[in-house]
């Protein structure tokens, strides 16, 4: 492993406050080695930015833009992660990089998981290596600032009152853009919108934050995957509602676009819209009016309506005419892969494994993956993205922890998870979006 040289400046406690600093730090300790990790951190910064390496408890009081916390116990990390948050409120652009190695992986987990939960966890990016200096090449592609948030906290269940919370990671400068985009369009008027995607790519998440972006309404989801979608009496009723006496003993019921009001209709696995739903989206797509199942008088729709689908839009295009398919009216919002994330793909892995290994009782939990497992996760297509991620990990952790007991999930077990749950090849993938 790459350490310190003999001529990095050491920063003793207390630290030293460097004025014009570009990138400040942090490391455990100052490990002895022969090559100078100052050049080679040098070397990988903008011509004329100046480092900061510090060690001890003044490692969180600096003056950069950037910040490094190189193989620090992600448990330790709350100070810093504190004084980049305070800096960040008062206004000056300050981004967290986090590097660990395959050992800190659970830890970093619960520790993204604790400041997520407490509204904590702002301005970082992540970088997972095997050594100093593989960590250190990885900062050009991290050495921009980060504007949004890192997670999306959302209900599991977003229209059950008092249902828990889970979260949405968002570390990659795709997710970053996207959401960026996603506030334009809810802040600009932008009522229409399709969410192009992969399976378990997040479009849901995404739904869901453009209402809070939009902040008005309820947010109401309608799964067409799971609705008699050859039946337009059904679909009218679930869309427009109906009134009493509809339909023999039937009672009134609100319709998804009245119970949204003025908040988001999430039409979900939309490449069910042919035929009877779209012969009743086509009105209210065309002049914004609904006729309830039943009733006399049309209503205003108010709310915002948001497609998605993992299919290609061009299997949507096919699906319907032309016709139909423009009716829709809706920008594009593309929801890039898991496998050009490989931020996000460490939040996952980091918080899936934190997850399991709380439950563990008489096994003992793995606290990482071994370098060759981490390059098999990295090299996968991930057509499944997050869904199928967390389910290879999950099954690789349960025939680690139940069977070899080993502290690092190695390559084997990943690959026999990828086998079961994200198939190399087969025949859905063809008609999966690949934005």
């Amino acid at each position: 492993m790459l350490g310190l040289g003999k001529n990095v400046r050491r920063v003793a406690e207390p630290a030293a406050r460097t004025q014009g600093t570009y990138l400040h730090v942090v490391t455990p300790s100052v490990p002895s080695a022969d090559a100078d990790v100052r050049a080679l951190i040098d070397q990988q910064l903008p011509d004329g930015a100046g480092c900061e390496i510090v060690t001890g408890s003044g490692a969180s009081r600096f003056d950069s833009p950037f910040v490094l916390s190189l193989f620090v116990d992600p448990a330790q990390l709350d100070a810093l992660a504190d004084a980049v948050l305070a800096r960040r409120q008062a206004g000056k652009p300050t981004t967290l990089i986090v590097a660990i190695n395959s050992t800190q992986l659970a830890a970093l987990g619960r520790w993204l998981d604790i400041r997520a939960n407490a509204g904590k966890l702002v301005g970082t990016r992540l970088i997972l290596a095997a050594s100093v200096e593989s960590a250190i090449r990885q900062l050009p592609d991290r050495l921009t600032q980060v504007v949004e948030d890192n997670v999306i906290r959302m209900p599991v269940s977003p229209e059950i009152e008092n249902t828990p919370y889970k979260n949405f990671y968002v570390f990659s400068p795709q997710l970053h853009k996207l959401a960026q985009r996603i506030r334009g369009f809810a802040g600009n008027g932008i009522d229409r919108a399709y969410l192009l995607g992969g399976p378990g790519s997040g479009k849901t998440s995404f739904a869901f934050y453009y209402w809070l972006m939009r902040n008005k309404g309820r947010f109401v989801s309608v799964n067409l995957s799971a609705e008699a979608t050859g039946d337009k009496a059904a679909i009218k009723s679930l869309l427009c509602g109906h009134v009493s006496g509809a339909f023999p003993g039937a009672g009134a019921r609100t319709g998804s676009f009245l119970h949204a009001r003025d908040g988001v209709c999430f039409i979900d696995e939309s490449h069910g819209v042919t035929g009877p739903v779209m012969e009743v989206l086509m009105e209210a797509l065309d002049n914004g009016q609904y006729l309830p199942f039943g009733a006399s008088a049309k209503q205003p729709i108010q709310c915002a309506i948001l497609f998605a689908s993992n299919r290609s839009w061009e299997h949507l295009q096919n699906a319907v005419n032309l016709d139909e398919f423009t009716r829709m009216g809706a920008a594009i919002l593309e929801v890039p892969e898991l496998n050009k994330r490989e931020e996000d793909m460490i939040a996952v892995a980091a918080t899936t494994l934190a997850k399991m290994g709380s439950k563990c009782q008489s096994w003992a939990a793995p606290i990482g993956v071994s370098e060759a497992a981490w390059r098999a996760i990295k090299e996968c297509r991930w057509h499944g993205n997050v869904r199928a991620l967390v389910r290879v990990l999950e099954a690789a952790f349960v025939d680690t922890a139940s069977s070899s007991g080993n502290q690092l999930i190695q390559a084997e077990e990943i690959e026999s998870g990828i086998a079961l749950w994200e198939p190399k090849t087969h025949h859905s993938h063809k008609i999966y979006a690949a934005a």
